[in-house]
C-alpha cells in the first residue's frame, strides 16, 4: 500500500509553479510515447503504458509509464523515448521540468535531454528520492549545469529527446519496477540570486603573494573586484560575494590581480573545461545562499587531503579510435568521452592525471572511443584484474599517496610498454590546390575528426608559392572525416551527398571528405572538388615525408633537424611563419647529419620547417613556447 507524501518532502520537491506545458501524461495519443530500454537484458525492447497501479496521493491519473530494471543490469541502464514526445521540452521560456515518479527502493532519478533543436548541449540532471512506494514529484532546474561534460545549463534551449534512468549506478540481483507520469515544463517562483562565501587555504602555497581574489563569470573575471581576507592570520582567506544569480558559473582563485592563478588539467572533479579546451575553471552552482567548503589553492580538496593518480595505458597492437582512449565507469569516472587519455608524443602510451581525495577507490574500465553504450569497452573477462561481479571491470584499491597505475588496453599488465607490437602512426600530408579559388583568403586549414573540427589547429602553408598549400599530420590507422576550411571557418568546402570522395552522415546534415589511413600518404585535392592534384614545388620537387625528423616539436630555445642517412647532398633549411612568410633560410653541408635550429628569438606560436634538396622537399610543424 502506498503511503501519503509527507509535507516536508513536498516542501523541497514540489516547487511553486505558474503556467505549465504537459509533455507526457500517458492519457492521450498526443501525450503518450514508449521508452526503449538499453543496458540490460531488455535492450532494444520498449516499455508499456499501464493502468496506474496505485491511484493515490498526488497521482490519481488513469495511466502511467512502467519502467523495469532487470537484475544484473549495466550501471548505466535506462530508456529513451521512442518516438520522441510530440511536444519539445522548451527552456527558452520555462525554467524547470517536473515529473511524478514511484520507486520500489530508495535511489535517484535522472533525466537526460538530447537532440536540442537550437544548439544546446545534451543535459543530464538528477534527484535523490528517499521515499519508497509512494508517488513523488521531482523537479529539475534548467539553470543547473549538466552532470556530464561540457557541464552546461539547459536554460535557453529546447530538446526533442528524453532519456530516463532509475537508480543509475545500481548493481542488483533483483528485478525492480518503477513508474513515471506527468512530465511537464513550467516556471518556478522564488529567489533569483544568493550570497556565496568563498575560502581558500594558502598554507601549502610556496610562492610569494599579497592578496588572493575570487575571479569568475559573475564578476567578468575581474582582477580586483573581490579580494579575500585572512583576519585571524591562519592562512585561510575568505570573502562573501552577494547576489550571485542562480545557475551555473565558473571561477578560480587568482593572486595579486592575475600575477598568479590556479592552473588545472581538466580532469579535476570541481572543474569545467571550455569546449575548445582553452580554459579550465572551478564549477559553481548557485541555488541559494551557500558557503563553499575551504579548499587548498589549486586543489578540489582540503590541504593534505588530495592525491594525484596518474594513468599510463599502453595501446599495444590495438589501433586507437579517432577519439582516443578513455577511462570510464565505476560510478566515479563518468561515461566514455568524459575523461580522455592523451598520447602527445605518439609513443603508444596514453596518460591522464586525476586528482582525487585520499583513500579514493573505485571500479573502472578503459574504452577505445567515446561510445555511450560501452560497446568499445575493453574485454578482460577471465583475466586476473577482471571482477566478474562488476561487469568485468578493473578495481582501484584505496589510494593513500600519489600513485601511477600502468597497464595495457584489454590486458592485465603491470607495464604500459609491454603490450605487444604497437600500431605505428602514419604521416599524412594534406594538400589543397587553391589556384582556381577566386575569393580572398589568408590561410587554408584542414579540419576534421582528428582535431575536433578545429578551424585553426592545422594551417596549411604554400612554401614555394605555387598555389598548393600543405601540412603533415601524424594519424593512427582508421577512418577519418575532414574538409579544407579557410581562415577559421570563414569559408569551407561544400559537398553534395553522393560526391565520390565524401561520406554523408545518417541524418543527411553533414557531407565531408573521407580518408582511410593505413600508411604514409599524400592527400591532395583541388579546393571544393574531388579532383586530385599533384603536390610539387615550382621546381617539380618530390614530397618525401622521410627526408628529416624534428625534435623537439615544442621548443623554447632550439630544435634539432635529423636528416635521413641517404640524404648526403646539399640541402636548404627554411623556416616559415603560420601565414607562409619566409623568416630564415640556410644551406646545409652535404655531409651534415643534423642541424641546430635556434628559435629563442621567435614569439610563441606555430611555425613550419621545410627541407629542400635538388629533387625532394618535406615540411614539419614546430611550436615555439
Amino acid at each position: 500500500m502506498l503511503k501519503a507524501l509527507p509535507s516536508i518532502l513536498c516542501l523541497f520537491l514540489c516547487l511553486s509553479i505558474s503556467a505549465q506545458t504537459t509533455i507526457l501524461d500517458f492519457e492521450t495519443p498526443e501525450t503518450t510515447t514508449n521508452f526503449q530500454y538499453f543496458g540490460s537484458s531488455l535492450d532494444g525492447t520498449v516499455n508499456m503504458t499501464i493502468a496506474n497501479p496505485d491511484m493515490s496521493g498526488i497521482n490519481t491519473s488513469a495511466m502511467v509509464s512502467e519502467h523495469i530494471r532487470p537484475a544484473n543490469s549495466e550501471t548505466f541502464a535506462g530508456a529513451f523515448a521512442a518516438p520522441a514526445p510530440a511536444a519539445e521540452i522548451d527552456f527558452t521560456t520555462d525554467n524547470q521540468a517536473c515529473m511524478k515518479v514511484w520507486l520500489p527502493v530508495a535511489g535517484d532519478v535522472r533525466l537526460k535531454l538530447e537532440a536540442s533543436t537550437n544548439g544546446g548541449e545534451n543535459w543530464l540532471a538528477s534527484q535523490v528520492i528517499s521515499e519508497t512506494e509512494t508517488w513523488v514529484e521531482v523537479c529539475f532546474q534548467a539553470n543547473q549545469p549538466s552532470l556530464e561534460g561540457p557541464f552546461q545549463a539547459a536554460t535557453g534551449f529546447s530538446y526533442a529527446s528524453v532519456v530516463v534512468f532509475f537508480n543509475f549506478g545500481e548493481v542488483t540481483d533483483t528485478d525492480h519496477t518503477y513508474y513515471m507520469d506527468d512530465l511537464i515544463v513550467s516556471t518556478s517562483a522564488g529567489d533569483t540570486d544568493g550570497d556565496v562565501t568563498f575560502s581558500v587555504d594558502m598554507n601549502d602555497y610556496a610562492g610569494a603573494f599579497t592578496t588572493p581574489y575570487v575571479a569568475g563569470s559573475f564578476n567578468s573575471f575581474s582582477p580586483d573586484a573581490n579580494p579575500m581576507q585572512d583576519t585571524d592570520g591562519d592562512g585561510v582567506w575568505e570573502t562573501t560575494i552577494a547576489d550571485i544569480p542562480f545557475g551555473a558559473h565558473e571561477y578560480k582563485i587568482q593572486l595579486d590581480q592575475w600575477a598568479q592563478q590556479e592552473i588545472f588539467n581538466g580532469g579535476e572533479l570541481c572543474t569545467i573545461t571550455s569546449p575548445d579546451g582553452q580554459f579550465v575553471n572551478r564549477r559553481l552552482v548557485v541555488s541559494a545562499d551557500a558557503t563553499i567548503p575551504t579548499h587548498c589553492f589549486n586543489s578540489c580538496f582540503a590541504c593534505g587531503d588530495a592525491v594525484t593518480i596518474t594513468i599510463e595505458l599502453g595501446q599495444g597492437a590495438v589501433a586507437p579510435d579517432v577519439n582516443g582512449f578513455f577511462i570510464a565507469g565505476g560510478g566515479n569516472f563518468g561515461n566514455p568521452g568524459d575523461n580522455p587519455l592523451s598520447d602527445d608524443d605518439m609513443d603508444g602510451v596514453w596518460t591522464i592525471e586525476l586528482e582525487r581525495q585520499r583513500g579514493f577507490s573505485s571500479f573502472y574500465t578503459f574504452t577505445n572511443g567515446a561510445c555511450p553504450d560501452y560497446s568499445c569497452k575493453e574485454n578482460i573477462a577471465g583475466q586476473s584484474c577482471s571482477n566478474p561481479n562488476a561487469f568485468d571491470d578493473r578495481f582501484m584499491d584505496p589510494v593513500m599517496q600519489d600513485t601511477t597505475i600502468a597497464t595495457c588496453f584489454a590486458i592485465c599488465s603491470e607495464s604500459a610498454t609491454d603490450c605487444g607490437v604497437m600500431v605505428e602512426p602514419a604521416n599524412i600530408t594534406f594538400a589543397v590546390d587553391m589556384n582556381d579559388y577566386m575569393d580572398a583568403f589568408t590561410v587554408p586549414h584542414v579540419s576534421g575528426m582528428f582535431n575536433n573540427w578545429s578551424g585553426d589547429a592545422n594551417p596549411l602553408v604554400d612554401a614555394d608559392g605555387n598555389g598548393i598549400y600543405a601540412t603533415t599530420i601524424q594519424l593512427n590507422p582508421g577512418d577519418y572525416e575532414f574538409k579544407f576550411t579557410l581562415d577559421n571557418w570563414m569559408a569551407e568546402e561544400i559537398f553534395q551527398e553522393g560526391d565520390p570522395c565524401t561520406v554523408t552522415s545518417p541524418d543527411g546534415q553533414f557531407t565531408n571528405r573521407i580518408l582511410t589511413v593505413t600508411e604514409d600518404e599524400l592527400v591532395c585535392f583541388e579546393f571544393n572538388t574531388c579532383t586530385s592534384c599533384t603536390l610539387t614545388s615550382t621546381d617539380d620537387l618530390e614530397v618525401d615525408l622521410n627526408l628529416f625528423s624534428l625534435a623537439p616539436t615544442i621548443a623554447t630555445d632550439q630544435a634539432t633537424l635529423y636528416f635521413a642517412q641517404e640524404m648526403n647532398n646539399e640541402k636548404t633549411v627554411q623556416l616559415y611563419s603560420i601565414t607562409g612568410n619566409l623568416l630564415r633560410e640556410v644551406v646545409i653541408n652535404p655531409s651534415a647529419s643534423e642541424h641546430q635550429l635556434s628559435v629563442s628569438d621567435l614569439s610563441g606560436g606555430l611555425y613550419f620547417v621545410t627541407v629542400r634538396t635538388a629533387n625532394k622537399i618535406a615540411t614539419r610543424k614546430l611550436i615555439k613556447q
